[in-house]
C-alpha cells in the first residue's frame, strides 16, 4: 500500500508542477484552457473555474495534459480568436512548450534546497575489505581509503560516489579516482570499469567490488549531560571491549548498551593511542512499552555539512545541472550503444523506487522526487515530435523561416512521434515485468 501511495503522490506531484507550468503560459498569453487533467482515461472528480477551465483527476495516473482552445481540434468562432493557441505567435507557442519541462527544473531545484537548508549527514565513504580480483583491488586502492573525488567531482558521500559512477555507465575504460588514506595523503589511481560495462543495470559498487567500511565503536558526538558524558566518553576514543568482551563494531557497541539500562559496564578503550578504562552507566529509557539503555553518543565517520539560505542557491543549482548532464549523457548512450534498452525503467521501477525512498524518510523521498522531476523534464525538452522538445523545435524552425510548417507535416510529424514514445514506453514496462520475475 505504502509503494501505491507513495507513486501516486509522485506521479500527481511531478506531473500537475509540470502541467502548471504550460498552463501559466498559456494565460500569460490571454490562451484559454478548456482541460487540466491529471492522469488520463475516466474522469474521477473535477471542478471548472470562472475562466471556465476544468481541473480534472482521471483513473489513470500515468500523466497529464492541458488542453487550450485549438482551432486543430475544432471550429473557432470569430469572437474566441484572439484567444485560441495554435494562431499566437510562435515565440508565445515555443515558451509555452518549455514552461513545463522548466516548471519541473524549478521544482527539482527548490527540493534540493529545502533538504540542504535542513543540512546532510552521511557516512563518509571509506573503503572496507578489498577482495582480491575486483576493479578496486586492480587499481590499488585499499581498505581504509576514502574516496574524494571521481573524475574531479567530489564524493563526500556514498550517494555521491554512486552519481559519480553513473555517469560512466557502459564506458568500457579507466576513470581517475582520488583517494586520501588513513594517514591523511591523497593519491590518485586509475579505476577500470570494464567489469561494470557489460553489465551497466547491475550496482556499480558491487560489480567494482567497492564495498563500505564496518562502523566501528568509536564515539562521535557526546550528548553533554549524557551518560557517556557523565562517565568521560568523549569524541574518538574506540571501545575495545565491554566487561571483558571484545566489541568489533558499532552494531555491537549500541546491542550492549541497550541491553543494559541502569547497569554499570566497565569499557576498555584507546584514547589519542593510549589505552584506559572507565565505567559507563546507561540510562534506562521507554519507549512503546519497551526499556532499554542509552549512552547518548553518536557514530563517528559521519559528515555533516550545513547551509543557509543562499550558500544552498548555488548547491542546489549544481544538483540539478549534475544530474541533468548525467541523463543526457545516458540518452546519449542509448543511441551510440554503450547502454542497453534494457535499463530503462517503466512504471513499476518509478512505483518500487518511489516505495523504497518513502520508507526511509521524508527526505529521502523528496530527493527521489526532485532527481524524477528533472529526469521528467529533461525528456521532455529532447527534439522529439510529441514530446515538448519536438514542439519548441517547431516553433523556432517557423521563426527562423518566418511561415508557419505545413498543417500536414505537424500531423505526420506527430503520428511519428506517437509511434517512438508509445515504443519506449512498452520497451519500458516489458523490462520492468523481466525484472520482476526474475
Amino acid at each position: 500500500m505504502q509503494t501505491v501511495l507513495a507513486f501516486i503522490v509522485t506521479i500527481v506531484v511531478i506531473v500537475a508542477i509540470h502541467e502548471f507550468g504550460h498552463y501559466l503560459a498559456m494565460r500569460l498569453f490571454n490562451v484559454r484552457v478548456l482541460t487540466f487533467s491529471i492522469g488520463f482515461g475516466p474522469r474521477l472528480f473535477g471542478w471548472r473555474n470562472r475562466a471556465g477551465t476544468d481541473f480534472v483527476v482521471s483513473a489513470i495516473p500515468l500523466g497529464g495534459y492541458v488542453k487550450p482552445l485549438d482551432r486543430r481540434d475544432c471550429e473557432i468562432e470569430e469572437a474566441d480568436k484572439e484567444l485560441e493557441f495554435s494562431g499566437k505567435p510562435a515565440w508565445q507557442r515555443v515558451i509555452t512548450y518549455a514552461a513545463g519541462p522548466l516548471a519541473n527544473l524549478v521544482l527539482a531545484f527548490f527540493l534540493y534546497w529545502l533538504v540542504l537548508l535542513n543540512g546532510e549527514t552521511s557516512r563518509i565513504p571509506v573503503l572496507g575489505d578489498i577482495s582480491p580480483a575486483t576493479a578496486v583491488a586492480q587499481a590499488g586502492l585499499k581498505s581504509g581509503d576514502e574516496l574524494v573525488a571521481i573524475e574531479g567531482q567530489d564524493t563526500s558521500s556514498w550517494q555521491a560516489v554512486i552519481n559519480g559512477l553513473i555517469r560512466f555507465a557502459g564506458e568500457s575504460r579507466d576513470i581517475a579516482v582520488t583517494v586520501r588514506d588513513q594517514r591523511g595523503d591523497l593519491r590518485n589511481v586509475w579505476l577500470p570499469l570494464h567489469d561494470w560495462a557489460g553489465q551497466p543495470e547491475e550496482n556499480p559498487l558491487q560489480v567494482l567490488g567497492i564495498t563500505a567500511q564496518v562502523p566501528q565503536a568509536v564515539a562521535g558526538t557526546v550528548v553533554s549531560g549524557g551518560a557517556a558524558d557523565r562517565a568521560g566518553l568523549r569524541s574518538g576514543d574506540r571501545v575495545l571491549a565491554v566487561d571483558g568482551e571484545p566489541v568489533d563494531d558499532w552494531q555491537q557497541w549500541v546491542s550492549l548498551i541497550r541491553a543494559s539500562p541502569e547497569q554499570p559496564l566497565r569499557l576498555d578503550l584507546v584514547r589519542d593511542g593510549s589505552p584506559m578504562s572507565l565505567t559507563l552507566v546507561p540510562e534506562a529509557v521507554t519507549e512503546s512499552g519497551e526499556t532499554f539503555g542509552r549512552a547518548g553518543i553518536g557514530i563517528a565517520g559521519l559528515r555533516q555539512i550545513h547551509y543557509g539560505p543562499l550558500s544552498a542557491l548555488p548547491e542546489a543549482g549544481l544538483r540539478v545541472w549534475q544530474q541533468t548532464t548525467m541523463i543526457l549523457g545516458s540518452i546519449a548512450k542509448l543511441f551510440n550503444g554503450q547502454l542497453s534498452v534494457k535499463t530503462l525503467g517503466g512504471p513499476l521501477t518509478i512505483a518500487q523506487a518511489a516505495g523504497d525512498t518513502a520508507a526511509v524518510g521524508l527526505v529521502t523521498f523528496m530527493l527521489f522526487l526532485a532527481f524524477f522531476s528533472v529526469s521528467l523534464g529533461v525528456i521532455n525538452l529532447l527534439p522529439v515530435p510529441m514530446l515538448d522538445g519536438g514542439w519548441i523545435v517547431f516553433g523556432v524552425t517557423e521563426m527562423v523561416v518566418r511561415r508557419p510548417l505545413p498543417e500536414r507535416f505537424l500531423m505526420a510529424a506527430q503520428n511519428v512521434g506517437l509511434v517512438l514514445v508509445m515504443g519506449l514506453m512498452v520497451f519500458a514496462v516489458v523490462n520492468d515485468i523481466s525484472r520482476f520475475l526474475n
